[in-house]
């Protein structure tokens, strides 16, 4: 992590996701859509290769492929992600590496964070948004990504600590550091 650290910079906090759940609220929506998807290019590849049509069952392969993603791929990608994701809080900002490849790192100025918000599970551990928890609207917010975030393994561009231990604590140190921001 020190490589990431800016010259000054205190780490608070360091920790890892202790559970990897796949669903969330915003796949109540996706995953219905999805399966209507993959069920229309089923559909199309049937018609068009009847139909003997030139490129349209290509078009229609690509179409099922993408079905598979939304309905299926996107949550192996989401696991894979998850295991590779370490939350770091430091006294400026948050830092996010994981991604499939462990590789993809999103930072976020603590003065420039809404005030964190948490779900908390009996064990004390639970996750840590700021501002809100996104709903399933937000998948369809084009505001926020270039385009639909539904062919994203995280269906929403709000920074969210996913499953991490003692998720009152991680709240305090971020909003500690705001504070002294």
């Amino acid at each position: 992590m020190e490589s990431y650290l800016l010259p000054g910079e205190r780490v608070l906090w360091e920790g890892r996701p202790v559970r990897h759940r796949l669903f969330r609220k915003a796949d109540a929506a996706l995953v219905p859509f999805s399966l209507v998807w993959f069920g229309f290019s089923m559909i199309w590849l049937i018609t068009a290769r009847s139909g003997g049509s030139g490129g349209f069952p290509l078009f229609g392969l690509l179409f099922a492929v993408l079905g598979i993603y939304m309905a299926v791929a996107r949550f192996v990608v989401r696991a894979v992600a998850s295991r590779r994701t370490v939350y770091t809080v430091t006294d400026s900002r948050v830092v996010v590496r994981g991604g499939v490849t462990g590789g993809k790192l999103t930072t976020a100025y603590l003065r420039s964070l809404p005030p964190p918000v948490i779900t908390e599970r009996p064990d004390g551990s639970g996750s840590l948004a700021f501002g809100a928890f996104p709903g399933v609207g937000d998948i369809f917010d084009s505001g926020r990504r270039s385009g639909w975030s539904v062919w994203s393994a995280e269906p929403s561009g709000t920074l969210i600590l996913w499953e991490v231990p003692d998720v009152r604590r991680v709240r305090d140190f971020i909003a500690y550091g705001q504070r002294a921001a």
